[in-house]
């Protein structure tokens, strides 16, 4: 048996070692269940780009204008997004690869954490980053922004779920614009 090492050259990341048995037997060789593993709990950028082509290939079709990453960099105030997606999900696969792209240009007031989860969308409270209260997770993707607080604390000030509010929006749009009004606490839903 022999084991092998895949190093994904600009992620760096080391992917398990995969067991290669030898050919299969004839009556299994014409399919082959190739599905990568869900991504579940805390995960990084670099993982789940290296977890689905549909990721990366999303994430090369996003264009953000000059102005859209402006107005990103603009955010002077501490926040933590996080994005609740699932690795399967069509919609996260669409939709998480403009948060993907925003974060390209990193700003240092906004700190992003991506929680994968199963499809009955259970995520553990203890995911949660530190300080933020846990969400009732209904669709995925959803994003929930909180704002930092003075001594760690974090307030809930708005969500994006599942897709952007309004026809034609992107979502790299609607998470600049929920960024922007984060000073101003919304009630859950609205």
């Amino acid at each position: 048996m022999n084991t092998a090492l895949l190093v994904l050259g600009t992620l760096g990341l080391l992917v398990s070692s995969l067991d290669v048995a030898g050919p299969l037997p004839a009556a299994q060789s014409g399919k082959v269940d190739r599905k990568p593993p869900m991504l579940l709990g805390e995960t990084t950028a670099s993982a789940i780009l290296a977890n689905r082509a549909q990721f990366r290939d999303n994430l090369a079709r996003v264009q953000l204008t000059a102005g859209l990453r402006a107005r990103w960099k603009a955010i002077q105030r501490p926040f933590t997004l996080v994005a609740v997606f699932g690795s399967w999900c069509g919609d996260s696969h669409r939709q998480l690869p403009d948060l993907l792209a925003l974060q390209a240009d990193p700003n240092p007031f906004i700190e992003v954490h991506y929680l994968g989860v199963n499809r009955n969308k259970a995520l553990d409270a203890a995911a949660w980053p530190r300080g933020c209260a846990p969400q009732v997770v209904d669709r995925v993707p959803t994003f929930y922004l909180f704002a930092q607080q003075p001594g760690g604390g974090q307030t809930w000030v708005g969500s994006v779920e599942e897709t952007p509010p309004r026809s034609g929006q992107s979502m790299a749009e609607a998470l600049v614009e929920l960024v922007e009004a984060g000073g101003k606490p919304r009630q859950a839903g609205s």
